[in-house]
C-alpha cells in the first residue's frame, strides 16, 4: 500500500474500480443464484404436493371404484329380492282371500237365502223393499245403541237440516228481491210448513208400514239380525286368518328359499367388498403409492440436488463477496470513502485523470467534489 495514496495517479482508482466491478459483479451473481434458489423451493414445494394429491385422489378413485362395483351388485340383489318379496306377498293375499272365500262360503250362502227370504217375506205381504233398508230401520224401528245414536242424527238431519237448507235457498232464490216484506215471517212460516209436511209424511210412512205391517216389520228385523250376526262372523274369521302367523297354509315355500337365497347371495357380496378393501388398504395402497412416487419422485430429488449444489455455491459466493467487500473497505474505503467506492463514481474520478483535469488521486476527488458541488 502506498504511504499517500492521495498523491497515487490513475491506476490506483482503476484498480479500486475493478475490484468494486468484481464486488457488484459477484453480487448480482448471488442475487442471481438466491432468485433461482427461492424459485427452486418453490417448485419443489409444489411438485411434492402435486404428488401428494395425486397420490390422495388416485387412492380415493380406486377405492370408490370397488366400493361401487360391490354397491352396484348390493342393489342388483336388493332389486331382486324385492321382486321376489311382492310375488310372494302377491301370492299369499290371493291364497288368504281364497282360504277366507273358503272358510265363510257357508256363511255367505245363509246371506244370500236369508236375503231371497227376506224379498219374498216383503213381496208375500205387499210390503215395500225399502222397508227392508237400513235408513228404514233408523228412523222406524232402531234397536241398539248405535242404531239408536244414527236416528237421533238423521232426526236433526231430518226436522232441522233440511228445512234450513231449503228456507236459506227460498231466501236466496226469492225472498231477497221482495222488498216491504217481513223476512223473519216468512222465514219461520217456510220452515213451520217444511216441518209439519215431513212430520206428516214421516207418520204417513210410520202407519202404512211399521202399524199396518208390524209383525212383518219384526220378520224382516229377525232377518236383517241374522244377516248381521253373520256379516260379525265372517269378519271374524277374516280377522283371524289375517292375525294367524302360520303361512305354511299358503304353500310359499319356494318364494321363501329364493328369498333365503338372495340373503345369502348378499351376506357373500358384504363379505366380498370387506375382503377387497381389507387387500387394498393392506396391499394395493401401497403399490399405487410406490407408483406414482416411482414415476414422479426423481423430478423432485433432481430438483432437490440441483437446489444442494446451488446453496452450496451461494454459500461459497458469500465467502468470496464478504472477502471482496472486506478488501475494499480495508483497501480503499478509508481513503476514498464508501460514497466514492462506487462504480460510476470511480468512472468519473478516472475520466477527470485520463483528460488531463487532475494528476492525483487528490486532485481528483477535489475537483469532482467541487463540480458536484457547483451542480
Amino acid at each position: 500500500m502506498p504511504e499517500n495514496v492521495f498523491n497515487e495517479n490513475v491506476d490506483y482508482l482503476i484498480s479500486a474500480l475493478k475490484d468494486v466491478e468484481k464486488r457488484d459483479a459477484m453480487s448480482a451473481e448471488l442475487n442471481k443464484m438466491k432468485a433461482y434458489q427461492k424459485k427452486l423451493s418453490k417448485n419443489i414445494a409444489t411438485e411434492e404436493k402435486s404428488i401428494s394429491d395425486e397420490i390422495a385422489t388416485t387412492i380415493k378413485k380406486r377405492k370408490q371404484e370397488i366400493s361401487d362395483s360391490y354397491d352396484d351388485r348390493l342393489d342388483d340383489n336388493r332389486a331382486r329380492k324385492k321382486k321376489v318379496a311382492n310375488k310372494r306377498d302377491k301370492k299369499k293375499n290371493q291364497r288368504m282371500n281364497e282360504r277366507i272365500s273358503d272358510e265363510t262360503k257357508d256363511i255367505r250362502k245363509n246371506n244370500r237365502e236369508l236375503e231371497v227370504e227376506m224379498k219374498t217375506v216383503l213381496k208375500k205381504n205387499k210390503v215395500p223393499t225399502t222397508c227392508a233398508s237400513s235408513l228404514y230401520f233408523i228412523m222406524f224401528a232402531a234397536k241398539g245403541a248405535s242404531e239408536i245414536g244414527l236416528m237421533l242424527l238423521t232426526y236433526v238431519i231430518y226436522f232441522a237440516g233440511i228445512p234450513a237448507g231449503v228456507m236459506m235457498l227460498v231466501k236466496k232464490l226469492v225472498l231477497e228481491d221482495k222488498k216491504d216484506i217481513n223476512m223473519a215471517f216468512w222465514c219461520v212460516l217456510i220452515v213451520a210448513v217444511l216441518v209439519i209436511l215431513q212430520f206428516i209424511i214421516y207418520f204417513v210412512v210410520y202407519n202404512m208400514t211399521k202399524v199396518k205391517h208390524g209383525d212383518v216389520i219384526k220378520q224382516i228385523r229377525a232377518i236383517r239380525d241374522k244377516i248381521k250376526a253373520n256379516d260379525k262372523q265372517m269378519n271374524a274369521i277374516k280377522n283371524s286368518i289375517n292375525k294367524d302367523k302360520d303361512e305354511s297354509v299358503y304353500k310359499l315355500d319356494a318364494f321363501d328359499e329364493k328369498l333365503a337365497d338372495l340373503d345369502d347371495e348378499a351376506d357373500d357380496i358384504s363379505e366380498e367388498k370387506k375382503s377387497a378393501l381389507k387387500v387394498f388398504e393392506n396391499e394395493t395402497k401401497q403399490l399405487i403409492i410406490d407408483e406414482i412416487n416411482g414415476r414422479r419422485l426423481q423430478t423432485v430429488e433432481d430438483m432437490k440436488s440441483e437446489k444442494k449444489e446451488l446453496e452450496d455455491k451461494i454459500s461459497n459466493g458469500e465467502k468470496k463477496y464478504s472477502d471482496k467487500v472486506l478488501q475494499i473497505t480495508n483497501q480503499y474505503a478509508p481513503y476514498l470513502g464508501e460514497d466514492l467506492c462506487k462504480q460510476d463514481k470511480l468512472s468519473d474520478l478516472i475520466a477527470l485523470m485520463e483528460d488531463g483535469q487532475a494528476e492525483t488521486v487528490s486532485e481528483a476527488i477535489s475537483l469532482y467534489k467541487g463540480q458536484k458541488s457547483s451542480k
